[in-house]
C-alpha cells in the first residue's frame, strides 16, 4: 500500500499522509499450510498473485491438533455457558 493508493476523497487524507512513509504496507502475502509450514513464503516488496493447491486431507488431519481448551484458550473472548436449570415452554405470571 503506497501513499498514492488512497482515494482522493478519503476523509482527513492530509492528516493521514502527514507523517506516513512512502510505503505503508509492503505486502507479506503468503500461503501457509494447516500445519504452519509455508506453502508459499511471504512475498515482501513485490506485487504478485499467489496461487496454490491445498490438500484437504491435511486440513482434516491438522484439526485434530487444535486444542481449543488448552493454551490456545481465550476465555476472555469466547466461553461456553451451560444453563442447567429446567426449561419450560410456557411460564405463567399473575
Amino acid at each position: 500500500m503506497r501513499r498514492e493508493d488512497f482515494p482522493a476523497d478519503t476523509p482527513h487524507l492530509d492528516r493521514i499522509l502527514a507523517d506516513c512513509p512512502e510505503v505503508l504496507a509492503n505486502g507479506g502475502s503468503c500461503i501457509a499450510a494447516p500445519n504452519g509450514e509455508w506453502v508459499i513464503p511471504p512475498s515482501v516488496g513485490t506485487e504478485c498473485l499467489l496461487v496454490a493447491t491445498l490438500d484437504r486431507n491435511e486440513v482434516r488431519r491438522e484439526r485434530q491438533n487444535f486444542d481449543q481448551a488448552g493454551h490456545y484458550s481465550r476465555p476472555d473472548v469466547t466461553r461456553l455457558v451451560v444453563n442447567r436449570r429446567r426449561q419450560n415452554v410456557a411460564s405463567f405470571e399473575d
